[in-house]
């Protein structure tokens, strides 16, 4: 009798120790949520992110683990405890100005590879404090914005906005004063600057093209955009576009298919070479 008593016992306290740690577990969780596409079900989704579907279905309010759900905001579980860790993805929480493109270049991993583990598309659009999952061992370049401000401080001579921006900010990233800015713009000593904004940031002599194989480029300029810079170019049929260059990729883009903008490529020819070389690596005064 008394064994049967402590067996009870015994159970009772396993099963409350279960119990309690699966309260913790859930403690530690974090969500995020995303959009089914076609041809999504319960199974699917579970399958894909390595969540339970029991879990999955109880978190959504779901019966049918097979019912197509395409158009519906699913809740995805996300554990964050260390064991988790070893095999999951790292979480990111949006901040205001990000895009699906720019955490992609800031973590230096592949944009189609957030895409596919968000459920998300090219066009879906992210919010604040939204948590995005990004691929195990991803990690943020900040020495990239280092490099950045540092070429930015002498080799552009305007800033264009890619969203709401602090003016203060902009001074630092250039090494000069928030009244010379003012003043350059005929600006009436704003605070923030809105976006899509192009500021002059220093006095530029009248343009100067200079050739580098089959295009020539206004290096007068050239524009600080959020970590790239861009300048107007023109081919030997005076057909113009746009370059830009990033100096931490050594890589190149251009506007030339039909004004919109390629992925970006590393230089190929040597002229190609010699512009990167010439505009990240040498100073240049006019």
């Amino acid at each position: 009798m008394n064994k049967n008593i402590n067996t009870t016992l015994g159970l009772f306290y396993i099963n409350s120790i279960i119990f309690l740690l699966s309260i913790f577990i859930l403690d530690v969780n974090a969500e995020t949520k995303i959009i089914a596409k076609r041809g999504d079900t319960l199974f699917k989704i579970s399958k894909q992110y390595g969540v339970p579907l029991k879990e999955l279905m109880y978190k959504n309010n779901f019966n049918d683990a097979t019912k197509i759900i395409e158009g519906e905001m699913i809740i995805i579980p996300l554990k964050l405890n260390a064991k988790d860790n070893k095999n999951e993805y790292l979480n990111y929480k949006v901040v205001e100005g990000d895009t699906l493109y720019k955490i992609a270049r800031n973590y230096n991993i592949n944009l189609n590879d957030i895409l596919s583990l968000n459920n998300l598309s090219n066009d879906s659009y992210i919010k604040l404090d939204q948590i995005i999952l990004l691929p195990k061992g991803a990690t943020y370049k900040i020495e990239n914005r280092r490099e950045n401000i540092k070429l930015a401080s002498k080799k552009v001579f305007y800033h264009k906005t890619s969203r709401i921006e602090n003016l203060s900010a902009i001074a630092e990233i250039h090494k000069i004063s928030k009244e010379k800015i003012n003043t350059l713009n005929k600006l009436n000593d704003p605070i923030k600057i809105n976006p899509n904004i192009k500021l002059k940031i220093r006095r530029s002599k009248e343009s100067k093209w200079l050739k580098y194989g089959s295009i020539t480029i206004n290096w007068t300029d050239w524009t600080y955009f959020d970590g790239n810079y861009v300048a107007q170019a023109k081919t030997k049929k005076n057909t113009y576009f746009y370059l830009a260059v990033n100096c931490t990729k050594r890589a190149l883009n251009n506007t030339l298919d039909n004004s919109y903008w390629t992925n970006w490529y590393f230089p190929k020819t040597d002229f190609e070479f010699k512009l990167i070389n010439d505009f990240c690596d040498q100073d240049f005064n006019f």
